[in-house]
């Protein structure tokens, strides 16, 4: 796998979305939260949408020049309209709204429906943590990825959850998971590396495993065919909490969808109507004693110094993982799988924009 210069990949998000119709605001949202997401090492999330957002805007599920904009307010609470654009641009606009909120009332919260596929989760936490503010971000998914607990097809979406929690001068500490065992996306990233997958993340009707990666992301991309699924975090069985990831991914279906009035699960026909939920919250506001930035910072420091189990490989906080990545992905460049450097060639052919990937010396 090949490794590109940083500026180079976030120069061609930029310029394919160009192609793809989207004015500079948005362009610039939208290869903000990609480039960010790619370096932080969620490849599934990152320039390798970009495939996917061409194909909806295409079918017109997706309107490229569409700006969002808050529908409704009441106190601390804002709804967005997504406009049926891009997801980072209503996601953006409703934390912003929620964060500006937390300022007055100590918490917001923003919701969003009408709107498309958002990027990953922990972007949108993480501005809150920007703001020294506590975030919560949440996406509800249209198509029937999950295999819910005892089920023998799919229904809801991979339905992630992100958090982070602001430590002065530092990164934040960062939670951005899916409620599946693995995002769809994951598995599209091992098929264009032409591997398989290497553990029991997706089932058949009989709940057998499989391990196909192109074969399985097919079947899923658009939630058409019910012969496949996604396994919920804890995977089929009661003893190893499966039921607790179909629980969490009920709780998000429920706060991202409900309340913006987003579209149920399982939608396979046209437009998805997927919704999304931010919280910010201002620890302040709480009047405590002591800092709680302190607070995480001395419970990070904890974590990081408990005893390893291999030497080799000490203890870890949430998100360090990310921002190690991040630091090294700088340094070395981001590795791209050949097959979708190719798909973003064909897509400067298609779409008329330039391809400006340059390889890592």
């Amino acid at each position: 796998m090949r490794r590109f210069q940083p500026d180079s990949v976030r120069a061609q998000i930029d310029e394919t979305l160009r192609g793809l119709g989207a004015d500079e605001r948005t362009r610039g949202i939208c290869a903000d939260v990609m480039y960010d997401t790619d370096l932080m090492g969620v490849d599934s999330h990152g320039i390798s949408m970009l495939p996917y957002y061409a194909s909806e805007i295409a079918k017109g599920h997706l309107d490229p020049t569409a700006v969002p904009e808050v529908a409704h307010s009441f106190g601390a609470v804002v709804r967005v309209d997504g406009k049926r654009g891009f997801g980072h641009t209503g996601a953006h606009l409703a934390m912003t709204e929620a964060i500006a909120a937390a300022g007055n009332f100590g918490v917001g919260v923003g919701v969003v429906n009408r709107t498309n596929h958002y990027g990953a989760a922990g972007y949108y936490a993480r501005m809150a943590a920007d703001a020294g503010l506590m975030g919560i971000s949440l996406c509800s998914t249209a198509n029937a990825l999950q295999v819910p607990h005892r089920s023998k097809h799919a229904l809801m979406g991979t339905n992630p959850i992100a958090f982070a929690a602001p430590v002065p001068g530092e990164e934040p500490v960062l939670v951005d998971m899916a409620t599946t065992t693995v995002p769809l996306n994951k598995v599209k990233v091992y098929g264009l590396k032409g591997e398989d997958l290497p553990a029991e993340w997706a089932v058949d009707d009989a709940g057998v495993p499989l391990h196909d990666a192109q074969e399985i992301y097919r079947r899923l991309e658009y939630g058409k065919d019910g012969g496949v699924g996604l396994l919920p975090l804890g995977g089929q069985d009661f003893f190893t909490g499966g039921h607790k990831g179909s629980a969490l991914a009920t709780m998000v279906q429920i706060l991202s969808a409900a309340l913006p009035g987003a579209g149920q699960p399982g939608n396979v026909d046209g437009y998805q109507d997927i919704g999304y939920f931010f919280l910010a919250i201002d620890p302040a506001a709480f009047g405590a004693p002591g800092d709680a930035g302190e607070y995480v910072r001395e419970l990070r420091e904890t974590i990081r110094g408990l005893e390893p189990l291999d030497p080799e490989e000490p203890v870890q906080a949430t998100g360090d993982r990310d921002f190690l990545t991040r630091a090294e992905r700088l340094e070395q460049g981001v590795p791209l799988a050949d097959a979708l450097v190719e798909q973003l060639r064909g897509l400067s052919d298609e779409w008329g924009s330039g391809f400006v990937l340059v390889e890592q010396p």
